[in-house]
């Protein structure tokens, strides 16, 4: 795969590598804030530093694709990609945010399970991204993120149900929920990611 690659196009893979394990180090600070009894109020402090590196990680490919012809492989692709896995920080500093916003102190049921299962999610995307230049395929890696995604699935419905069954505060019921659907959405766009890696692992085998 991504034969004949010039020095600068290593670039791209380097940033693909960067930004990946910014944000497995958010997903991990993210699993450990809604696993915790008490939920820290200085989360935002830890995670808006490596959402700000994700941030330049994607601006800086950005400008390289509006600068460069030759990359290796197609442009739509790569901005695709460093676009997803950006999109996934947004959503952990987000999702963090918001519990603060709503003043949320005691854990919400579920939420840990979720954001345990995006940590494992990135940790698969981890290891595809850090070998991405090379032939090896890392087909398995990415169908493990869409299984974890169909069970972050499951926990979501779960979660949600039991929600609206066992509390009756109509405030705490839309709070609770959202935080939810921000965690499940971010499972998702782990999924997405790995569905945009599979087409690209395809295209240039």
């Amino acid at each position: 795969m991504f034969k004949k690659l010039l020095p600068k196009e290593e670039k791209y893979f380097d940033d693909f590598k960067a930004i990946i394990s910014h944000i497995q180090e958010m997903a991990k600070i993210t699993q450990n804030f809604f696993s915790a009894p008490e939920y820290d109020k200085d989360i935002y402090l830890k995670l808006k530093p490596l959402e700000q590196r994700c941030e330049e990680i994607t601006s800086r490919v950005v400008k390289r694709l509006n600068k460069n012809f030759i990359t290796p492989f197609d442009r739509e692709d790569i901005f695709a990609l460093i676009k997803k896995i950006d999109t996934i920080g947004d959503i952990l500093l987000g999702v963090t945010a918001r519990v603060d916003m709503y003043n949320l102190t005691q854990p919400i049921e579920s939420a840990d399970k979720l954001a345990s299962i995006i940590l494992q999610q990135t940790k698969e995307l981890e290891i595809v991204l850090q070998d991405l230049q090379t032939p090896v395929k890392h087909i398995n890696e990415c169908k493990a993120v869409k299984v974890l995604e169909s069970e972050a699935d499951t926990v979501y419905r779960t979660a949600v149900k039991k929600l609206f069954t066992e509390e009756t505060d109509a405030l705490v019921i839309f709070k609770k929920k959202e935080i939810l659907d921000m965690l499940e959405n971010g499972a998702d766009k782990c999924q997405t990611t790995a569905n945009i890696i599979i087409s690209i692992l395809i295209k240039y085998s």
